[in-house]
């Protein structure tokens, strides 16, 4: 499963990136964002899958940070190209700090209930 992971995100980035040179309205700034949500999301995943926490959080979070990674992609492929004012870019910036609180907190609950088992 680990490595099913990084191949599929490895392969999604060469797609995005491919998509940017033949597209000639996705632009830079977009291929930049949707670049480093796809490695961000592939680390997140990497980290789910090699930490000690409950099977059923690395299953639940194997379902949901897909979901969120396309959400987040969706928001950086059609952001403006301006970084100021931009609600896309906090939209994105949610997303990941809710991705990191739910990792945080899988990973802290799980040592709770390990340490009282």
């Amino acid at each position: 499963m680990k490595v099913l992971t990084i191949i599929v995100f490895v392969v999604l980035l060469l797609v995005n990136l491919l998509a940017g040179v033949i597209i000639k309205e996705y632009l830079t700034e977009n291929i930049i964002m949707s670049s480093c949500i796809l490695l961000l999301n592939a680390i997140l995943l990497w980290l789910v899958a090699n930490s000690k926490m409950r099977d059923a959080f690395k299953v639940s979070y194997h379902i949901l940070f897909p979901f969120i990674c396309i959400t987040e992609i969706i928001l950086a492929i059609i952001a403006p190209n301006k970084w100021e004012d931009n609600f896309f870019v906090i939209g994105i910036v949610c997303c990941v700090a809710f991705q990191f609180i739910l990792l945080f907190a899988a990973i802290k609950t799980t040592q709770h209930n390990t340490q009282y088992d």
